[in-house]
């Protein structure tokens, strides 16, 4: 044992290795990484013997390397039964809320066993693996701006097992990178701090796995229905949107676009107040599909906008059996609750202030297919709109009792505080943003359809032909830029 210890402590060999240079880690990294594998080839059955109490001597945010090699042949395939499997859970979540992203880029397709064998389920309660996991992909890329495998497991965990909460950070990130991205291969130095994401997180590096489109479109999918299960109707809205929009080479919309489209109708009708446009990018042939299909919907949306809220009811009611086999029964139900407040946000354009007994004389409630009973029913409404944000609004009372409804303008004057925190924030956003558009700059300049482009303009140049009025992207061949993901059709 003491020689397995020596072996495992040796990296990093001094304290402020951090503060080395790229290629002085780069290689004791790698040489670590090389006794590593001897060491799992060789003393396998002494790691599982003795795999605690090496753990109890590792540092898992110094010694990260080492102790993720213990971690797994403890964990992989199954959990080892030579010890106590509390304690060898308790350590891969220490593990995964602590360890080095710097070593941890040297990690191969260890890494990838383990986070994918969290994301599974099977290990860990679902709250504890969903955060434990959410630290994790966050540790590896802070900008959250590439879609891994792992990102999909986690949405999955955390939409059936209602953990959304904790998925947020990880979710509400703006992806720009996929794995297998044309352009992009194993790095000199891996421990560069300056690579953007796909540089280190990709197949070559064993950090992730190539996806195909259809994972694309479900991890999007996902994401609106976490969105739609939190009542955030506008973030829902935004992930379906991608689903729907998602080019084809063939023309076409698969399955999984179907489905979001449906619940983009419905979450339209709920941020909106009405079922808007997709947007221009849309393929043509695919927005024919959806016209097709979703008939139904886009006939329930025409409803939504009439003033008519008997009819609305019975066409909901009339294909109750269609909303249920298709999984959209909850929203349907959300929009027949939003209808009548939407009639109350259009009493805006009329009146300034109007009271309570002719807002609910003049609203209907799609629920009910009726006006409400009472006052106290409307101002119990307008009062849930105020304070979700929906209305800007305040209820006041007359002498003589009447209550009435005030609208406001949306505030648009910031504090001084509020102010410098926002001017903060934008620059930070600004600070992210550098690195993954000098990367796609990058990507881009190397691309066979941009080098294409920059010729037929010189050629035109040349020619002395007027300056061109396309932008680059109308020339751009119909190919997928994305060279790791597999279009659907």
């Amino acid at each position: 044992m003491d020689k397995l210890a020596s072996t495992l402590l040796a990296f990093p060999p001094e304290a402020n290795l951090a503060s080395l240079d790229n290629e002085i880690y780069d290689a004791a990294a790698r040489t670590h990484i090389s006794k590593l594998s001897k060491l799992l080839r060789e003393n396998h059955a002494e790691l599982l013997a003795h795999g605690l109490q090496l753990l109890e001597l590792l540092d898992p945010s110094v010694n990260s390397l080492s102790y993720l090699a213990v971690i797994h042949t403890l964990t992989i395939p199954s959990v080892a039964s030579s010890a106590s499997v509390d304690s060898i859970l308790e350590k891969l979540v220490l593990f995964l809320l602590t360890f080095d992203a710097r070593q941890c880029r040297y990690a191969r397709s260890q890494l990838q066993d383990v986070l994918v064998a969290v994301g599974t389920g099977h290990y860990l309660p679902p709250s504890v693996a969903v955060e434990a996991l959410t630290t994790a992909i966050l540790r590896l890329d802070p900008t959250g701006s590439i879609l891994t495998n792992y990102h999909i497991l986690l949405a999955k965990l955390a939409y059936n097992t209602n953990n959304t909460e904790s998925v947020l950070p990880v979710i509400d990130k703006n992806i720009v990178y996929f794995p297998g991205m044309a352009n992009y291969g194993e790095p000199g130095y891996l421990c560069d701090l300056t690579l953007p994401p796909p540089a280190y997180l990709s197949r070559e590096t064993g950090l992730t796995s190539n996806l195909k489109s259809t994972a694309v479109l479900e991890y999007d999918l996902i994401r609106g229905m976490i969105y739609c299960s939190r009542r955030d109707w506008e973030s829902a809205f935004a992930a379906f949107e991608r689903v729907i929009t998602y080019p084809t080479r063939e023309g076409g919309a698969s399955k999984i676009m179907l489905e979001a489209y449906k619940k983009w109708v419905l979450v339209s009708l709920l941020s909106k107040g009405k079922l808007v446009e997709p947007e221009s990018y849309t393929g043509a042939a695919a927005s024919k599909i959806y016209g097709n299909i979703g008939k139904p919907y886009t006939a329930l949306a025409a409803l939504f906008v009439a003033d008519d809220a008997q009819v609305l009811k019975a066409d909901v009611e009339k294909n109750t059996q269609l909303w249920f086999e298709d999984g959209n029964t909850g929203l349907i139900q959300e929009v027949l609750a939003a209808y009548q407040k939407w009639r109350v946000l259009a009493l805006e354009q009329i009146y300034s202030k109007i009271s309570l007994p002719e807002i609910r004389q003049q609203t209907t409630s799609a629920e009910t297919g009726r006006v409400l009973e009472k006052d106290e029913d409307i101002e119990t409404l307008l009062q849930n709109m105020i304070i979700s944000g929906m209305l800007y609004g305040v209820i006041e009372k007359n002498d003589d009792g009447t209550a009435f409804l005030t609208f406001l303008p949306p505030s648009t004057q910031l504090s001084e505080p509020e102010f410098a925190s926002e001017l903060a924030h934008t620059a930070a956003r600004l600070k992210q943003l550098h690195p993954i558009f000098q990367a796609t700059q990058e990507r881009l300049g190397t691309s066979k359809e941009y080098i294409k482009h920059v010729i037929r303009e010189e050629k035109r140049a040349e020619k002395n032909d007027p300056d061109p009025t396309l932008a680059f992207d109308v020339h751009v061949d119909d190919e997928d830029l994305m060279g790791g993901i597999l279009p659907t059709g």
